[in-house]
């Protein structure tokens, strides 16, 4: 019987306690990893980015003259603040750019909905990015120097400070920002964000009630400055969750009067969805506002006239006029961008690499393709909630999913090489056995337990829990009901890469007497369902590079986090080990020592990996591929690390060249309310 664990070096410096005592020796190490990545750029420091300062003078695009001149629009000094982020000409690849022209993306995803304050996706893909702007930014952290990796970069907050115990954190708005259309930005809607959606436990906000900082409170000073005030000392590191996408502040203006706190008329359904996908234009603070949605076709965006941002010699950023989001497939994304029909992909999904690559090689094709780290992974989430389960059977096998060795018979039986072959041939994929994905700056190998492919170590773990085939059906038969082991795995079914692998699973799975029944989701509704508990199983991307990013989708921080495992009406009965996750985050987020934070992120990967707290699958690599004719694309690029590429590529920075411009489908037009 093979049980795999392995050899953790020496902690980093300023780590101690009981609870992080090395690992013995195994047999067993994770394989030597290959990198894909070429990639080669000159790193830069905080202040070489942008800064906030007020400039002599401004410009516009030339269209909105016309606007300004008939009295539709302020001049362009009355529309942006007091001082504006201005982004510096050094940074940018290709320098200052040209006004006009389209931006093509091609998405998998469909809108839920415009209230990102209760918790709806815009479809991902950058619809998000595009009109959500945050109190910090992430992104661009990829293009800092180490040395100045500090936290996040400002944006909606251009500044803050600690008082002196870390209890206090006063942060600094932008001062006379506005709105797409036209209403102030301030502390109003801070105050609505934080006390009416994020502290509302109706609301189903991006951060819990009671989960930003152990249960900060929110204190209005003036219309540009606020205040948490929490009930323990913190760290810089709790500022990285007021990133996108979890610190974005809503148009209070519009969704006040819809919140049932203010509307005594209003449910909290109706709050959901007061700003629903086919209604647009809503207000936004992001540099394109929606304009037009022809459901499972496409979504069109216009400049923002009000939009805060400009370059150094004062044109008002976005360069580009119109955003497009054509809505087909995520597949599609990656052939129309190597086609030169689309003008950005990350490229995700690995059924494209080869062709993709093959093609993107000839000097004539229209789009460059730069692989990165591997920071896309793989995994199957059991439920765990067994005080929440519908019926006998589900509180079985809910029970069995709890149990370590059932969950190592599982790792056993998966052919990860298989797996990574059936997504795409080649060295592209990669183990992964749960925790970090290893293109984190947190991920460790010799902190990982690896289980390797072992079908008759499975068998033997499955048998001394007391499964056996009763029935010679082929099927194990649980020993409390006698039914078959049956697993519903929920995937999503625009997910091409998902049910390749779910493919994979129950086949491997079936060997070893377990039977798995795919269910396909749309995934629209698949956010939903996972949130509510109401699933046996999923399989899907973990998304975990950072302890600070996803934290709740990962790890057991709140009484709704992880979705894997809920907290009933009966409590939560924690698995032996995640108490100490739990506590693992809490003592990350309250120091600022990069060697005891990165301590810390090693004992959240060994206990991850050895509890398989998610049986992870395989992890792979992305390339970012952007059309030749778009400019300041920054090479180097990685699809996702602080945060995905859409953010990190800086998207408001982006130009085309006059003679390669795409004509407008809405030109000289802005949004109207």
């Amino acid at each position: 019987m093979t049980y795999s664990k392995p050899l953790l070096g020496s902690l980093m410096a300023g780590v101690c306690g009981a609870a992080l005592v090395a690992s013995p020796a195994i047999a067993d190490k994770m394989p030597e990893e290959k990198s894909l990545s070429g990639v080669q750029y000159e790193l830069i420091g905080r202040d070489d980015l942008y800064t906030y300062k007020a400039l002599p003078q401004y410009n516009q695009a030339p269209f909105l003259d016309a606007l300004v001149a008939a009295g539709k629009l302020p001049p362009v000094n009355e529309r942006l603040p007091k001082e504006p982020v201005v982004f510096k000409t050094g940074a940018m690849v290709d320098g200052l750019g040209e006004y006009g022209g389209v931006f093509r993306h091609v998405i998998g995803g469909r809108p839920e909905g415009f209230n990102w304050l209760a918790g709806q996706h815009q479809g991902w893909g950058g619809i998000n990015m595009a009109v959500q702007e945050c109190l910090v930014r992430q992104g661009p952290r990829w293009q800092i120097k180490s040395e100045e990796q500090s936290g996040p970069l400002p944006n909606l907050a251009k500044s803050w400070e600690w008082n002196s115990d870390m209890t206090e954190l006063t942060m600094h708005l932008i001062e006379g920002a506005k709105w797409s259309d036209g209403d102030p930005f301030d502390t109003q809607d801070i105050a609505f964000w934080y006390n009416d959606n994020v502290e509302d436990t109706n609301v189903a906000s991006r951060i819990t009630a009671g989960g930003f900082g152990g249960g900060a409170k929110l204190e209005v000073i003036d219309d540009y400055t606020f205040k948490f005030i929490f009930p323990s000392a913190q760290s810089n590191t709790l500022i990285e969750g007021l990133a996108y996408i979890q610190g974005c502040p809503g148009p209070s203006h519009i969704l006040k009067d819809k919140h049932p706190k203010y509307n005594s008329a209003a449910s909290y359904d109706d709050y959901l969805n007061a700003m629903p996908s086919d209604n647009v234009p809503i207000p936004v603070m992001g540099a394109w506002v929606p304009v037009e949605h022809r459901p499972d076709e496409i979504v069109i965006m216009r400049r923002n006239p009000y939009y805060w941002k400009v370059d150094e010699a004062g044109n008002q950023l976005p360069y580009i006029n119109e955003m497009h989001f054509k809505l087909t497939t995520w597949d599609d994304r990656t052939t129309q961008a190597v086609a030169g029909t689309g003008d950005f992909s990350n490229m995700e999904n690995p059924g494209n690499f080869v062709e993709a690559l093959k093609q993107s090689q000839d000097p004539s094709a229209p789009v460059s393709a730069k692989f990165g780290p591997r920071t896309l992974a793989w995994r199957i989430e059991l439920n765990y909630a067994a005080n929440m389960a519908a019926s006998d059977y589900d509180k079985e096998l809910r029970n069995l999913f709890r149990n370590l060795d059932f969950r190592k018979a599982m790792s056993h039986a998966i052919d990860r090489d298989a797996v990574g072959q059936a997504l795409a041939r080649g060295p592209f994929a990669y183990p992964y056995m749960g925790g970090f994905a290893s293109g984190s700056p947190y991920y460790k190998a010799s902190a990982t337990f690896y289980t390797p492919f072992d079908q008759a170590s499975a068998a033997e773990i499955l048998a001394g829990l007391g499964l056996k085939d009763t029935d010679g059906n082929g099927v194990l038969n649980l020993p409390g009901t006698g039914d078959d082991l049956v697993i519903d795995m929920v995937y999503k079914a625009q997910r091409n890469d998902d049910r390749k692998q779910v493919d994979a699973v129950t086949s491997q799975l079936a060997e070893v007497g377990i039977r798995v029944l795919p269910k396909s989701v749309d995934e629209t509704s698949f956010d939903p369902m996972r949130n509510s508990g109401d699933f046996t199983a999923i399989l899907q991307r973990a998304n975990f590079i950072l302890p600070t990013r996803e934290t709740c989708g990962n790890l057991p921080v709140s009484d709704i986090c992880p979705a894997f495992h809920l907290t009933g009406a009966e409590g939560r009965d924690m698995l032996p080990f995640e108490a100490e996750l739990a506590d693992l985050v809490t003592k990350f987020n309250a120091t600022d020592d990069a060697a005891a934070q990165a301590g810390y992120a090693d004992r959240m990967q060994t206990i991850l990996s050895e509890n398989i707290y998610n049986v992870g699958l395989v992890q792979i690599p992305a390339a970012l591929l952007v059309n030749k004719r778009v400019k300041n694309a920054h090479p180097g690029t990685p699809v996702f690390m602080y945060e995905w590429a859409e953010d990190s590529v800086i998207r408001e920075r982006l130009w085309v060249p006059a003679d390669q411009q795409i004509s407008e489908l809405l030109p000289n037009t802005v949004a109207e309310y």
